[in-house]
């Protein structure tokens, strides 16, 4: 009925079929497309706040669950180490009464006492406070004289609230490190609860709760950050936004709620929230600015007025073309099909009609979009065939490496070489957890220099420590992107045949990497016995004449090849492997690589 009102509007007037045409899309387009604007923009508001509200409320109630948990875990352990009784039945010894060769014997029993609760994740290292007439007391390791804490803020803070533990910072114990914050606690004599015979002082790295804390914040300017009673900042989520809400912080006080509230402090409208952490002076503080959340509803809003202005205009565009001849619309047909002749298949015409004009069209194009979708399929197939022969090449080289690792492993266990064993499993673990990357097959160059390192300690714990492995990748350029198992191919191929080629002598690794005209230039360069001059062509030549030669047989060919292939694959013919040697002096890999940083 609307569309038969309009009609004998347009006819009424009798104007041009442009002005008529104006006129109807001012009508059926903007009108709706403004209503649907207005309406979508409030929803979306709405939605887009309350989103950020609920979002950064579970993540600050699953990151103070979190701390809770770790601090708990801290604060159980020193508990346990205090009532241990080797532990304080070795402080509470009368230090006149005391021989020289049994304080040596109890300094080893209260290093193993101190190492065997270290091996805790949540702990990074444990010191221990005595007596300072027991000689160990100098040890200046893990053992240190209780003469050391006086007049430290921790033991005043201590002794002035009579209690018997303080989390703090590293620097209430005249400690220097700005990286580490410490759980202290009194040991006291069994048969006399007032004397207090030890200190017990649990370490633990600062950026374990910082990297906690930084998940709440999704939006950017937020900042969260954990203090104690006196106001003094355990960690934060970014130091320099800490500076700016640092008189916030202070004028935020817990309320029992840890609901994300709206509050007006400065002229600044904020969104924040609060809770005390469990059995410590600290709390945990969350502020996210309003005027970032107004900036992502902004952000919306042009996307929404963006989206109006191409939809109105290709709707414009759609009717102006409507009104174009048939010769025209015949002409691109005829276009079309020329351009076929130039191997061109991407050149899709527009068809909005019906008639046989139109059917021409739709035939074409779908002709057209037919012989894409066969040079793809092909293309793919080629490639899909490619990769599945690359990865069945690494699925070949893991098993050799892990059935050589157990060996070592199990010839360590008939030595008792319990700690060795540990960490070849441990090196092991991490080694193929890197290996698998939750089958994903691009990587960040970081882990792929942490799976190297970790098959390095194997490697080394295999041949006597004979490789010297030396890092240099500047930071930036550990947070891009590689194909996975790119590095160790190669680092293995330098130790086997370039290193132990040189006979029983030790060898050095040097791994590098930088950003040189927006490329990143990976090397690895080795002290070996390096590849004749005469043999470096044929190291990445996928010609037969390359299959037949001698470093083939060594074993330094197809690996290397099909990472250089897969290099290419992903990134294009400008990328890939290249090899520079001196014969009797070493080589250089240099691996070329875009600059790629996508989420893994």
């Amino acid at each position: 009925m609307i569309f038969m009102f309009i009609r004998k509007l347009v006819k009424k007037y009798k104007s041009k079929l442009l002005n008529q045409f104006m006129f109807i899309y001012s009508i059926l387009i903007i009108i709706p497309l403004t209503i649907l604007f207005t309406y979508t923009y409030t929803k979306m508001s709405s939605m887009i706040e309350d989103n950020i509200i609920t979002s950064t409320q579970q993540a600050f109630d699953q990151s103070y669950s979190y701390i809770t948990y770790k601090l708990y875990r801290i604060f159980n352990t020193s508990n346990s180490m205090v009532i241990e009784n080797n532990l304080t039945s070795i402080l509470r010894k009368d230090p006149k009464n005391y021989p020289l060769n049994e304080q040596i014997g109890d300094l080893y029993s209260l290093r193993n006492i101190l190492s065997s609760y270290e091996n805790n994740v949540d702990i990074f290292k444990i010191h221990l406070y005595v007596n300072k007439d027991f000689i160990y007391s100098n040890e200046g390791e893990t053992i240190y004289s209780m003469a050391q804490l006086a007049g430290s803020k921790w033991l005043s803070k201590v002794n002035g609230e009579n209690s018997r533990y303080f989390w703090c910072p590293a620097s209430y114990l005249g400690n220097d490190s700005d990286e580490l914050l410490c759980l202290g606690k009194t040991i006291v004599n069994p048969d006399n609860f007032s004397e207090n015979i030890g200190y017990l002082i649990i370490n633990f790295k600062k950026s374990d709760l910082e990297g906690i804390i930084s998940k709440i914040n999704s939006i950017d300017g937020s900042l969260s950050c954990i203090v104690n009673d006196k106001g003094d900042l355990i960690a934060s989520s970014n130091a320099t936004t800490y500076k700016k809400y640092k008189d916030v912080v202070n004028k935020i006080k817990p309320n029992g709620d840890t609901t994300l509230s709206k509050i007006n402090i400065h002229n600044n409208s904020l969104f924040v929230q609060s809770a005390n952490i469990n059995k410590t002076d600290w709390r945990i503080i969350n502020i996210v600015p309003y005027s970032e959340v107004s900036s992502k509803i902004n952000t919306q809003r042009i996307v929404l007025i963006i989206i109006v202005i191409i939809f109105g205009g290709a709707s414009l565009a759609v009717g102006f073309y409507f009104f174009n001849s048939i010769n025209k619309r015949l002409s691109k047909v005829i276009k079309g099909m020329r351009e076929l002749h130039t191997d061109t298949l991407d050149n899709f015409i527009e068809n909005d009609s019906d008639d046989e004009l139109g059917e021409l069209i739709n035939n074409y194009n779908y002709m057209l979009a037919k012989m894409s979708i066969l040079v793809e399929e092909q293309y793919k197939s080629g490639k899909a065939i490619k990769n599945a022969e690359l990865k069945a090449l690494q699925s070949q080289i893991n098993p050799h490496f892990l059935y050589n690792t157990l060996d070592m492993i199990n010839w360590m266990s008939y030595k008792n070489m319990n700690s060795e064993i540990s960490l070849a499993v441990k090196s092991l673990a991490k080694f193929y957890k890197l290996s698998l990357n939750k089958g994903k097959d691009i990587s960040s160059i970081e882990d792929e220099i942490a799976h190297v390192s970790a098959y390095v300690q194997i490697q080394n714990m295999r041949y006597s420590n004979r490789i010297s492995l030396e890092i240099d990748v500047n930071f930036d350029t550990k947070n891009y992107n590689i194909p996975k198992i790119t590095l160790q191919p190669i680092v293995e191929n330098s130790i086997n045949h370039g290193i132990f080629a040189k006979g029983e002598v030790n060898g050095k690794i040097l791994i590098t990497g930088s950003i040189i005209n927006n490329d990143i230039y990976l090397k690895v360069i080795d002290d070996g016995i390096g590849i004749k001059e005469s043999e470096l062509p044929y190291i990445l030549s996928p010609s037969e004449e390359s299959n037949s030669k001698e470093f083939k047989s060594k074993g330094s060919g197809y690996g290397i090849k099909n990472i250089n292939e897969r290099l290419k694959l992903y990134y294009g013919e400008n990328y890939g492997l290249s090899y520079s040697s001196i014969y009797g002096q070493g080589t250089t890999v240099t691996i070329k690589l875009p600059i790629i940083q996508e989420e893994l």
